[in-house]
């Protein structure tokens, strides 16, 4: 007779949601990497045309020229804006994935110790079973003999 853990339907099920989340949690966690890494480079792109702007007006510029300088520094500025918006979603998002990706890992690991408390006592109970049986067994010889 060989073990058979009745709860292993729902434990399947559980390490495969657990599975689906950490490839949705992956996915996420690209996503939030790749705002980071843009909004880095919307950052660097507003103090080198901060610095540009700071040179052309230590030289003779025209107004029309600080105006799009200006303009050019506010539309960056806006598009840092949005995107750290779009980083911060993104970030709460990623947070409310981890917590439950977490839950899911625990809920597995339980399922899995209760497999293994579960084993320990049907290996026992199949010592014991073997232990009598070879007691008997030994009887029925002492009889005969």
């Amino acid at each position: 007779m060989a073990f058979d853990y009745r709860f292993e339907r729902v434990m399947k099920l559980a390490e495969s949601e657990k599975q689906s989340l950490e490839v949705q949690y992956k996915k996420l966690f690209d996503d939030f990497e790749n705002l980071a890494h843009i909004l880095i480079n919307m950052v660097e792109e507003k103090q080198r045309v901060q610095t540009e702007l700071q040179e052309q007006m230590s030289q003779a510029i025209t107004i029309d020229q600080m105006k799009m300088g200006f303009s050019d520094v506010d539309k960056i500025d806006f598009l840092i804006s949005e995107t750290n918006k779009n980083y911060l979603n993104a970030k709460a998002r990623l947070e409310v994935f981890q917590a439950k990706l977490q839950e899911k890992a625990i809920e597995v690991k339980k399922y899995e110790k209760m497999r293994e408390k579960q084993q320990v006592i049907y290996h026992k109970l199949i010592n014991r079973a073997e232990t009598k049986q070879m007691d008997e067994i030994a009887g029925q010889r002492t009889i005969n003999h």
